[in-house]
């Protein structure tokens, strides 16, 4: 399903109008409408705020059936449950503007926290223009290969593979692929925010 279509699905069966949600994501009740349509081109930023309004993870959007977990040592009504996430079985992320996908590492977006690898051909950018993204909550990021340039706030970092950042959420951040290699990252966020 295409994004504008889950998002007027989701709006439709918690009974918000456009109205509702285009006042509570501080954009126009005309650009919420065209990006339900598909007749809009939004940038991430705008939709984060449009699922925060809907009270929805940005993932949510862009992600298809749960990740096939499976059970390893506990019944699920059990505290303290197990669950393995099979490399065939992730839950791809596909961004709108990006040819490479990011994978969901943990089953679901319900837990304390969030675990993805991101894949990012040369050049390519974790936003669609040059916006930051802002959020609550503390970020962990690992690049397991490739070159990937950071900013947060208003300082730009240059990670090289095995290096590791964490930072508070709220601080405005992008990233971008360096180089003429794919880049990996892996970013642990918590609690999950997209």
């Amino acid at each position: 399903m295409a994004v504008g279509a889950k998002l007027r699905a989701i709006r439709t069966r918690r009974g918000l109008t456009l109205q509702q949600v285009a006042d509570a994501a501080g954009l126009s009740k005309a650009f919420v409408s065209q990006i339900e349509s598909g007749t809009a081109n939004p940038s991430l930023a705008s939709l984060k705020r449009v699922g925060t309004a809907l009270g929805i993870p940005l993932a949510a959007l862009f992600e298809g059936a749960e990740n096939g977990t499976e059970p390893a040592g506990h019944t699920a009504d059990e505290p303290g449950e197990v669950r393995v996430v099979r490399r065939s079985r992730r839950k791809q992320i596909v961004w709108p503007g990006r040819t490479t996908p990011s994978y969901l590492l943990t089953p679901d977006l319900r837990g304390p926290l969030e675990v993805m690898l991101d894949v990012l051909e040369p050049g390519h950018r974790t936003e669609d223009d040059e916006r930051c993204m802002t959020h609550e909550g503390e970020e962990f990021g690992f690049i397991l290969e490739g070159r990937y340039e950071i900013t947060v706030g208003d300082k730009s970092i240059v990670l090289e593979e095995g290096d590791s950042i964490t930072f508070p959420s709220r601080l405005p951040h992008r990233g971008r692929a360096l180089g003429d290699r794919t880049v990996k990252t892996l970013w642990v966020i918590t609690p999950p925010s997209f």
